[in-house]
């Protein structure tokens, strides 16, 4: 089976890394902790966000920030299993042509190899195009299943008929689809990633 994968959200955990320097930084406290991205966490846009980049989200996020409990066990055992993984994900500044994107995208398949998350391809989106690209990622690439977050995305991917695992937040707790399991960690993941191949009669991994 072909498996879709995000990585901000999914892979590790972004919300919190956002509350905990986030906070630091702009030396306040959220005021929409529910939020989505650090313009609405904290009211802010512009140049303190790109500031907050260059001092927390390049440095130390992109490179040094831990991955989600057993997401990397899981990864392996579903390599170990045979099936494709394809890493499809909208991290920032990653699609720019300059040096900034390709300090991005040399950090996020570096931090990737470290983490061993060994995937088949990584493809990247657009941030502003990210539902409409996975979506025709998905299908080029026959994905079956994709792990994300972003409600947008979820929605759009389950409503064309790919099964999503939706990985628990606040701010895409008003979503709900036909085809869309919400799980709250990567042994829920594992365990509906297990579900899903059981009922389709394919192989299941180790």
């Amino acid at each position: 089976m072909r498996i879709g994968i995000d990585v901000d959200g999914v892979l590790l955990d972004t919300r919190h890394f956002m509350l905990k320097y986030g906070s630091r930084f702009f030396r306040k406290q959220p005021a929409d902790p529910a939020g989505y991205t650090l313009e609405e966490m904290f009211g802010v846009s512009g140049l303190p966000v790109l500031l907050f980049g260059m001092r927390w989200f390049l440095p130390y996020y992109c490179r040094s920030y831990p991955p989600y409990p057993d997401a990397a066990g899981v990864y392996r055992r579903l390599k170990r299993g045979g099936h494709s993984i394809y890493q499809i994900t909208a991290r920032k500044f990653a699609m720019s042509d300059s040096p900034l994107g390709r300090y991005s995208r040399r950090a996020l398949t570096n931090w990737l190899h470290r983490n061993g998350f060994c995937c088949d391809k990584l493809l990247l989106c657009d941030e502003k195009h990210a539902a409409d690209e996975k979506h025709r990622f998905c299908k080029k690439y026959h994905v079956s299943v994709m792990i994300d977050d972003h409600p947008v995305t979820a929605k759009k991917l389950a409503e064309h008929g790919i099964c999503v695992l939706l990985f628990d937040a606040p701010y895409n707790r008003g979503i709900s689809a036909e085809n869309l399991l919400r799980v709250k960690n990567w042994r829920e993941a594992e365990q509906s990633l297990r579900a899903y191949l059981m009922k389709k009669g394919e192989k299941n991994h180790e």
